[in-house]
Parts: structure tokens; C-alpha cells; sequence
């Protein structure tokens, strides 16, 4: 009777065990790192959102996928837990997005994968795997559906966002490494230097290059007669040009700089 009490609690316990693994396994077809290579809010919103089309903030981060963990380095840091992979019934691209956005309240009231700048048509199948996290968080959840992301093709993805957005995904391949918004050959600073060895260095340099290249469209678009408030801009950033390059090859120093950058810039956008 011991024996079978003893063989019973070891059975249970590996099967808890069993099921615990299984529970926190990432997919295959997930697992890894993933760069958002796209962000968009919903085209058909009325109020103004926080998100902007290919918001700097977010394109150029990579998201990793994993068992123990899957977290995103933001302009703030962005962790789940002991994540539970769970794989959904496949529906259209357009039903996935009805279910995470839910109706609006004017016209148009359904929402649609083409309000969210996505190519791909509304009837695409997907198959969402939602990610629930023991601790932390890596997006927000849906008004009917949990946190998610699917394949698009074997080396693309979509994501649910934060702000009523989506983020569109591409697979980091082996030895991937961003170029930065400058060449790195011939004769570079240390900063430069620093940020052309490094490829999350480089892909904020990008978001920095692309924030001040939207801040300074938007006042042209606005008023390209305004030639002071141009003026300005190309200052500020000349000025911030000398503040970074202060940091010489301390890597944390230019990465600070770059994301309070990207952020000033974000907040003066119209």
C-alpha cells in the first residue's frame, strides 16, 4: 500500500511537472527574437491617440519570445513572466482585430484590418496564440480576447499593442545587425563607433533619425514659411548632436540620451 501511494504522489507530481512545461513552452514557430518593423493605430479613430504611424518608439524594438520570459526593452522595460503560450482556433485577420478593438462608438463601427495600415487582406487566416503572464505584462489585453500574437508567414507576425494599436513583426535572423542612420565607414567618432557595434545602439539611432525627420516634415507640411520654427528644430537637434556625443563610448549614456530624444521629439509631434 505504501509502494502504491508512494508511485501514486511521484505520478502526480510528474505529471504537475508535465503540465507546468507544457503550459510555459513557447511554439516553435515563436520562439526567439522578433523586430516590430511596423506600429499603427487605428486610422478611423476621432481623438488624437499616443501612438503615431510607425512610432519611433516602437519600431526597431525586438521582442524575444521565450519559456521562462517574453520582454521587450521600450523606452521602458517590458517583462512577462512565466508566460502561458495558448493557441486559439484560427479566424480572419478582420474577426482577431473585432475581437481586440472591439466596436466603435461612431461610423465606421466595425473595425478592419485595413484601418490599421495592415497589406494583408481582412479574410487572412491567423491563428492567435495568446500570452498570459504569471507576473508582468508584455501588451494589453483585448475587450474580447487576451493578449496575442500571430504568424503572418513563417517569418512575420502581428501583435496586439498598447493604445489600440498593432505592431507588425519580422523574425531576427542569426547574426542580423541594424545599420544605423549613418555610415559607419571612413573616419567615425567614439560615439559612433560605439553605436555601429552595437545593433540596439543602431536601431535607436534610426528612431532618433526618424522622429527628427517626422518633426521636421510636420512643420514644413504645417507652415513651410515659418522658417524660424524650422530653424529651431534643426538647433535643438544640432545641440543634442553635442550632448550625445559627451557620452563618448559609454554605451548606457548614449542609449539614455537617444531614448530621451526620441521621446522629446514624440511629444512636440502633431
Amino acid at each position: 500500500m505504501q509502494y502504491s501511494l508512494l508511485s501514486a504522489i511521484v505520478l502526480i507530481a510528474l505529471g504537475t511537472s508535465a503540465a507546468n512545461a507544457d503550459g510555459q513552452k513557447v511554439p516553435d514557430s515563436l520562439a526567439g527574437s522578433w523586430r516590430i518593423v511596423s506600429a499603427e493605430p487605428d486610422s478611423q479613430a476621432t481623438a488624437k491617440t499616443s501612438t503615431s504611424p510607425d512610432d519611433p518608439r516602437y519600431v526597431g524594438r525586438v521582442i524575444n519570445f521565450g519559456a521562462t520570459s517574453a520582454h521587450v526593452e521600450l523606452m521602458w522595460d517590458v517583462n512577462c513572466q512565466q508566460p502561458t503560450y495558448t493557441t486559439q482556433s484560427p479566424m480572419t485577420l478582420d474577426e482577431v482585430i473585432l475581437k481586440t478593438s472591439g466596436e466603435r462608438y461612431v461610423a465606421p463601427k466595425t473595425p478592419v484590418a485595413k484601418d490599421f495600415g495592415f497589406k494583408q487582406p481582412g479574410n487572412l487566416k491567423v491563428t492567435p496564440i495568446l500570452i498570459q503572464c504569471k507576473s508582468g505584462y508584455l501588451s494589453m489585453d483585448g475587450a474580447a480576447i487576451k493578449n496575442w500574437v500571430a504568424l503572418l508567414s513563417a517569418d512575420r507576425a502581428v501583435m496586439n499593442w498598447f493604445d489600440n494599436s498593432y505592431v507588425v513583426l519580422q523574425r531576427v535572423k542569426p547574426g542580423e545587425k541594424t545599420k544605423p542612420s549613418f555610415s559607419c565607414d571612413g573616419k567615425v567618432n567614439a560615439v559612433e563607433q560605439t553605436i555601429c557595434s552595437s545593433d540596439d545602439l543602431s536601431s535607436w539611432d534610426r528612431s532618433v533619425a526618424n522622429a527628427y525627420k517626422t518633426r521636421l516634415w510636420q512643420q514644413q507640411d504645417t507652415d513651410a514659411k515659418d522658417t524660424a520654427a524650422i530653424a529651431q528644430i534643426k538647433t535643438e537637434q544640432r545641440n543634442w548632436l553635442n550632448k550625445r556625443n559627451q557620452c563618448k563610448n559609454d554605451a548606457e549614456c548614449i542609449k539614455k540620451n537617444m531614448k530621451d530624444r526620441v521621446e522629446a521629439l514624440i511629444e512636440q509631434f502633431q
